[in-house]
């Protein structure tokens, strides 16, 4: 009996202490914040442009021999660009940016005619076809203006302007030079979501001031058009 009493009172006790304390739980340690870049964006355009050329007024003498043709087709360009950037807030309504950019523009120029040689005054003609290849490098810093028209679409102009690098081979041979160079190009944008857009439209270039070499060959300015995506961090 004094056995079942001790064993109830300690039992009491017990059920006591535990009712009396609480577990401790610790909590866990909160997450890191993501990283945040600030308002930059990265992003590339494809696009394509023609241009016309002062090949055919290099001739030496300035015109042909009696009896030959010569036809200068434009020089055709397809253009890339990647760009980095980021947003300056707002100024008169529209989103401002400002983006370096560098592009790579692969052209050509197809040359075909008729030559005539003279063997004792009596001329034999010959058909000929020659191709010029041609490469610009541009460097650009840029500005960009961007309002938003409705919904996700906005419109956006761009403006730059930097340095050149150019080669132009014909025949076997090559010449490096370069120039400045500017641009500047006008479109719609759509946002797909928050980090994500896609825009295209057109890029006036300016090549006036262009120089592939020592021979004077240039290249008229001219509108290519482009699309574009852009990532936004």
């Amino acid at each position: 009996m004094k056995l079942l009493t001790h064993a109830t009172a300690l039992l009491s006790v017990t059920s006591t202490a535990f009712a009396g304390s609480s577990p401790e739980v610790s909590a866990p340690a909160p997450a890191s914040a993501p990283v945040s870049l600030g308002g930059w964006f990265v992003g590339g355009t494809f696009g394509q442009f023609d241009s016309d050329s002062n090949f055919a007024d290099l001739i030496p003498g300035g015109e042909l021999l009696p009896g030959e043709e010569l036809n200068v087709a434009d020089s055709e360009f397809d253009m890339y660009t990647l760009h980095v950037g980021r947003d300056l807030g707002q100024i008169i309504g529209c989103d401002m940016a400002a983006f370096l950019e560098v592009g790579f523009m692969d052209g050509d120029m197809d040359i075909n005619g008729v030559s005539a040689e003279f063997n004792s005054f009596i001329p034999t003609f010959s058909d000929f076809s020659e191709r010029v290849d041609l490469n610009i490098i541009p460097v650009t810093f840029n500005f960009k203006l961007e309002r938003q028209l409705f919904g996700p679409v906005s419109g956006y102009l761009t403006a730059g302007a930097g340095y050149a690098f150019t080669e132009a081979s014909f025949d076997g041979e090559s010449d490096r030079d370069g120039g400045f160079f500017a641009q500047a190009s006008f479109g719609l944008l759509y946002n797909i979501n928050e980090q994500f857009e896609v825009y295209g439209g057109g890029r006036w270039l300016y090549l006036d001031n262009l120089d592939f070499g020592g021979d004077g060959f240039e290249l008229d300015n001219t509108l290519a058009w482009e699309l574009g995506c852009r990532y936004n961090f």
